[in-house]
Order: structure tokens, then sequence, then C-alpha cells
């Protein structure tokens, strides 16, 4: 696409880069096994919407514009949702991922149970949603970026439920736009306030693409299989996370994925707001193939909500452990009693291939700025 560069949020114009210090010495250097060849700064991805000229940037550090993310995949988020029906209808059905074989025994009436009942996750190509009833439904503050190679079927689907009575639909609100480039995004509000923004784009990660149930294992699933089976998935894969964080703490959560997991990242100034970017995947002149990003408000009182993703590590088993190393280092490991891995020390993790923490810190401080709990993973663990 020439010279354009196309952006991970709604509005972003490309201002003002900052290059990210590693303040935190005593993680210095972090990942050491990691060779990471791109520095801190980076574009965001070539799939988003917004479309701006070349800055001289873009011509300035072009020859560092090209390696992989430390942090190697954002594979799922988690949390939950009240009534299984409307979700059922609102990821499968709406926005066209499928249901993973293993969680489809959690929907048929036997005594099989796949993790823990009432789960359900929807797939769309690398990714997923793990979705789990609750009584309260989770909210994600900001919203999801997902990833289609067309939008024409979602368009037909929204369109035909326009007619649908308001209590019978699975989301409550949708809105097509267009930038000014004439990119098209859907936003999708489901029926919990979670906010979806689609767009058109490459699918990444196909060779770790999560399973769906077929409609050809109707002997294996009966009519799971029937109603939901596909061979393929609409949905492509989550694009970006975006969430809100205090006034203040974006470069200060740069710094704390930079230090803790040597991992690319930038901050760009947006209309008076701070944004940090942080790069997933493969790094492309500059365009990272997923983002977290984590975008300044004055709205915002940092809290754990109980949200978690899960995140690949690493080249290897020795990157994840030197990860655990600067993540116990920097005294954030933390056991959620919600899940059956418990990991507080290295050689659990190495057992487990994985270990949680919820607090993003400010490393000269100690103190927390934001809460997310983080499932992180080797790319030696089973589910990669």
């Amino acid at each position: 696409r020439k010279d354009e560069t196309y952006l991970c949020s709604d509005v972003l114009t490309m201002r003002g880069y900052v290059v990210i210090p590693k303040v935190f010495a005593l993680l210095v250097p972090v990942v050491s096994t990691f060779s990471p060849v791109t520095p801190v700064h980076i574009l965001p991805s070539t799939s988003l919407i917004t479309n701006v000229k070349a800055s001289s940037y873009e011509t300035n550090q072009q020859q560092d514009l090209h390696g992989i993310s430390t942090l190697t995949l954002l594979e799922h988020i988690q949390f939950d949702v009240p009534n299984h029906q409307y979700a059922l209808d609102f990821y499968l059905k709406l926005l066209g991922c499928g249901l993973d074989p293993r969680t489809a025994v959690n929907l048929m009436d036997n005594d099989q149970i796949f993790v823990e009942e009432n789960l359900i996750w929807p797939n769309c190509g690398a990714n997923q949603f793990h979705l789990v009833q609750g009584e309260t439904a989770n909210v994600v503050s900001g919203h999801i970026g997902l990833r289609y190679k067309s939008l024409k079927a979602l368009k037909d689907r929204l369109i035909a439920a326009d007619s649908m009575e308001t209590d019978k639909k699975c989301f409550s609100s949708y809105e097509i736009i267009k930038d000014p480039y004439g990119n098209e995004c859907i936003k999708i509000q489901d029926r919990y306030g979670n906010m979806f923004h689609c767009r058109e784009g490459p699918e990444i990660n196909k060779e770790h693409r999560q399973p769906l149930i077929s409609s050809s294992q109707a002997e294996e699933f009966g009519d799971i299989a029937i109603k939901f089976g596909m061979e393929e998935s609409e949905c492509r894969g989550i694009d970006y996370i975006e969430l809100h964080c205090p006034t203040g703490t974006a470069a200060k959560i740069a710094s704390f994925y930079d230090a803790v997991f040597d991992a690319t990242t930038n901050i760009v100034e947006n209309n008076g707001q701070s944004v940090a970017l942080i790069a997933f995947g493969i790094v492309d002149n500059g365009r990272a193939s997923q983002y977290l990003i984590f975008r300044e408000t004055t709205s915002v009182t940092p809290e754990y909500n109980g949200i978690h993703v899960a995140v690949y590590v690493g080249q290897n088993e020795r990157d994840f452990e030197q990860a655990f190393r600067n993540a116990e280092m920097a005294d954030i490991i933390w056991v959620n009693p919600r899940f059956s891995d418990k990991v507080e020390t290295l050689d659990e993790a190495r057992s487990l291939q994985q270990f949680r923490f919820k607090d993003i810190t400010d490393l000269k401080t100690g103190e927390p700025i934001f809460y997310l709990e983080h499932e992180i993973r080797s790319v030696e663990h089973e589910m990669f």
C-alpha cells in the first residue's frame, strides 16, 4: 500500500515518537536469550484503520523496523458472561467464530466436563475467547479489534437483525463507519457493554489456527455439530485489545513491558492522550502482527475486574524461564485462586509451562498502576 501507515486505533495520528528507556536497572539486560532486532519504537498494524502519510520517522528509522517481538502471540482473552445463549449467538452466529471441539462437550447433555463446567471457547484463527458463565459480566474498558477477510457477511447479518425485537438480539448496537481514507469499520456492542471493532485484513499465525467443530462431526457431537459446525472461522483473529488506563501511566506501562519482557513498545500522542503500543509477533516494516494498546483517559480508576489475557513469550523454554525470573525480580508473580495452576516458583513454572501476574507496576516505585491478569505461557506449552 505504498507509503501509507495503518494504525492500531481509531483516530491515532502518529506524532512525536518517544523511545522508552529501560529504567529498571536490575532487569537489564532483561530476557537475555532473546535476540530482538527491532528497537522500542514501532508503527501499528497494516490491517487497521486510520491512514496517514509516512512521516520522517519512517524514513529515518526504516533500517530498524524489522524483526520479532519477544511477545510471540496474544492468544486469548477470558471474561465472564451471564448468559451462554447470548454468547453463543453473538460469538458464533454473529461474529463468525467457530466452536472449539474441546469445550463442545460442556454444551452436551452428558457427564463430560472440559476444564470447568459452563466454559466455552469461540475460536477465530489463532485466537480464542474463553467465556465462563458467571453472575456478572466482565466488560473491557476499551474495545477489541477483530480481523476479517471480508466484512460483507457480517454486515448482512447485522442488517438482517435490525427487524428483530430488541430482547431477541444477541447485541445491543452496531455502527458501520468509514475513516477519511475510505477504510470500513463495523463497531458492535454486545449485550453487556463490550465493544468490538471489526475490519478487513490478512490472517496471521495460520500455523497456530485453533481447532473448530465441524458439521461432519455429528456422530460425536450431535446437534452441537449441526448447529455450530464450520470448516473455517469467518473471523480471522484478534488484531489488538485496546484498554483505557489512567492519565500519566502509558509511558510507565510501556516501560514495564520493555523491562520485564524486553518487548517492542512505542508511545504516541493523540489529541492530548498518550497511547502505549505493545507489539506481538513479527514486526514487518515497523508494523506488528498484534498489539496490546493502553490509551490514557481521565475517567478510569485502575482496578482488577477478573479479565485475563493469555500471552506466549519467546522462541524457546529458556526465554520463558528468563521471563519468569524477570517477573519474579519485579515481585509480580501471582496465583489466581480461581484456577488450578498454582505457580510461585521457577520449578512450578517449568512444570506447567506458564505463570500468572496481574499488577503492571511503576518500575521506579513498585506501585501498581494498572491491573490486567496475564497468563504467560512458554512456546513449549501443550496448547501452542
